[in-house]
């Protein structure tokens, strides 16, 4: 599975996406990652979240409030992400 670049920010932000993935009932989606440096800068910070159903998994480092500013990038940014990949997968 390869992860394509979609978003950086001038904090270190990193988001990314992945191919269409397929669950057992058919549904299709994407995964978006997210990845920046901590405070310290000594480690990572990193989430991931399926697209469109929109729930964060393998969180570390993230608190409550800076995943709520995360699922603005997902808000706003998912669906073009999601399209990209169909539209890749299906050409």
């Amino acid at each position: 599975m390869e992860h394509y670049p979609f978003l950086s920010f001038n904090d270190g932000l990193e988001i990314t996406y992945s191919d269409i993935k397929k669950r057992k009932r058919g549904s299709e989606y994407v995964t978006i990652y997210f990845e920046q440096p901590n405070e310290a800068g000594t480690d990572f910070k990193s989430a991931q979240c399926d697209y469109p159903d929109g729930t964060f998994t393998k969180v570390v480092g993230y608190t409550e409030s800076e995943l709520n500013q995360l699922w603005k990038h997902v808000a706003k940014a998912g669906m073009l992400a999601f399209e990209f990949q169909k539209d890749n997968a299906y050409a």
